[in-house]
């Protein structure tokens, strides 16, 4: 099991795999030993206006992950962090609201890599997830991931179901919040939506596979695993059918292109 937690209680959880969490970033190095960041996964940053010099000097190499809450008025702070991939890989966590489209497209063009954090998008959005999706499929400057259409490009060119949840990090078999509070839950939306503690855990994973009448029959199913179903069952998933839709037909164009590539080259060797 991952942990995320506050780095207030790093040592409530010695031993476990953790991600920790901060919203001033000299919290890290206040509240982790050396040995400590051995067993961190990543450093999640949960404010992007605060000074980030100590990272500069403290914690190499250890992946930071900065989480925008409005992407909108804060995209510009990321010129200013962009100096942080000197010493740590970098991702920024985005959340589909509005202007967030702008905000991953600065993001790529920094060379952060980029998720885009759950939910359900609403259908305003979809001029907004359109130009994301046509920035990381044909983008050539675009050198790092763009999250969940990384993941989900490589399922579907590789033929194998893939794990929405897992990849989004709210998968109940693997991962846990924990409040500020100690409280556990699956993930931050969760928390927030009040589904806190092991009963409310499981009352959500057994309930979840009757959220809505569409999936079953849906095409995706083996990769979405109705994570669009929550918190409100009757969202239609139209608009992330649709970027699926575009992944699996850009995978079908990459193996086409792959076929062809490797007859040219034995052309050549004969």
């Amino acid at each position: 099991m991952r942990y995320n937690i506050p780095a207030s209680r790093v040592r409530a959880f010695h031993g476990e795999d953790i991600v920790v969490r901060a919203h001033d970033p000299s919290d890290f190095p206040r509240h982790l030993s050396e040995t400590d960041t051995e067993r961190i996964r990543y450093l999640q940053l949960l404010s992007l206006s605060g000074d980030t010099s100590c990272l500069a000097s403290w914690g190499e190499k250890i992946p930071l992950d900065l989480v925008m809450s409005n992407p909108e008025k804060e995209f510009p702070l990321l010129y200013r962090l962009s100096g942080l991939l000197n010493k740590h890989p970098v991702r920024v966590s985005v959340p589909p609201v509005s202007g967030f489209s702008k905000a991953i497209t600065l993001a790529a063009s920094l060379n952060f890599a980029v998720k885009i954090t759950g939910g359900q998008p609403a259908a305003a959005l979809s001029g907004e997830m359109t130009e994301t999706l046509e920035l990381y499929l044909h983008q050539p400057t675009v050198s790092q991931p763009i999250e969940c259409f990384h993941s989900l490009l490589l399922a579907f060119v590789h033929e194998k179901p893939a794990s929405l949840p897992t990849i989004q990090e709210e998968d109940p078999r693997y991962f846990r919040y924990i409040t500020d509070r100690g409280e556990e839950a699956i993930s931050e939306r969760f928390a927030a939506q009040g589904v806190i503690g092991e009963t409310a855990i499981s009352s959500f994973i057994r309930e979840l596979p009757e959220a809505s009448g569409e999936c079953p029959d849906c095409e995706f199913l083996p990769h979405c695993q109705r994570y669009f179903k929550w918190p409100e069952r009757n969202y239609s998933c139209e608009l992330v059918k649709r970027v699926f839709r575009t992944l699996k037909n850009a995978a079908e164009e990459l193996k086409k292109d792959s076929v062809a590539s490797l007859g040219r080259a034995g052309e050549d060797k004969t």
